[in-house]
């Protein structure tokens, strides 16, 4: 099915049911990568909408300027069009971008941060020599192709701007706004958004609790059945006091 929020054509797929949960995928992703965790919801009698994010999967194309938090405006839209309340907001990465920013909205009740994206990180030794490498290059005009990640770097156009704005817009002082209770799963090996990250997040969201799964950035693929009964369990109790 798809659904115009902020003039853009989002793509989602819905099982109707009780309790409401929106998932999100991250960045680079559709949402097949949220299957399994969909079917264990549905199968548990909640109400689950399932999106591929703008630019993503079978959505529209967004605006050459759309930000972060046009992004989270259209989830939000999608929420209002659909009518959902009391709504349980599971985004994997860039997805816990805009979960973070859903963290306000008075139709959220809860949400749920995968790997979650948009910390500040640390400023390495490494990271610092490598932009001054992309720095000088620049000024000198060489060529910046080995430069970027691999997210990046899979982009073109319009894409490849978004992603930047992405990426440089930090979340770290909206944490402070969340009001309602989150979990955080994360990968104990995460390279992307490494575990202090989430440590980080626990310590400033009042009603937090922490699960650490064995493997990297796609844990939650990596120990499906065990996420699925996390999340499946958050869900239904999360009304709600975190005890993780």
């Amino acid at each position: 099915m798809t659904i115009n929020a902020n003039g853009t054509d989002i793509f989602y797929k819905r099982h109707l049911g009780g309790r409401t949960v929106v998932l999100l995928h991250g960045w680079g992703g559709t949402h097949k990568l949220f299957d399994a965790l969909f079917d264990s919801l549905s199968a548990a009698g909640c109400d689950v909408i399932s999106l591929d994010l703008p630019g993503f999967g079978d959505s529209a194309a967004p605006s050459p300027h759309f930000t972060t938090d046009d992004y989270a405006d259209c989830v939000r839209g999608i929420i209002e069009k659909l009518g959902l309340c009391d709504v349980t907001v599971v985004g994997h990465s860039f997805g816990g971008r805009l979960a973070i920013l859903l963290g306000v909205c008075p139709l959220v009740s809860a949400i749920v941060l995968v790997d979650g994206a948009g910390i500040k990180p640390r400023f390495s030794f490494r990271k610092w020599l490598r932009v001054g490498w992309y720095k000088r290059a620049k000024k000198r005009g060489s060529d910046l192709s080995g430069f970027g990640s691999a997210d990046y770097k899979a982009l073109s156009g319009d894409m490849r701007e978004i992603f930047v704005r992405v990426v440089n817009r930090h979340l770290d002082n909206d944490l402070k706004k969340i009001n309602v209770p989150t979990l955080l799963i994360w990968g104990k090996n995460d390279k992307e958004t490494p575990l202090y990250m989430a440590k980080r997040i626990k310590r400033v969201v009042k009603d937090c609790g922490l699960v650490v799964l064995e493997g990297g950035h796609f844990a939650y693929l990596e120990n499906s059945r065990q996420f699925c009964a996390i999340v499946r369990n958050f869900v239904f109790s999360a009304l709600y006091t975190v005890h993780y």
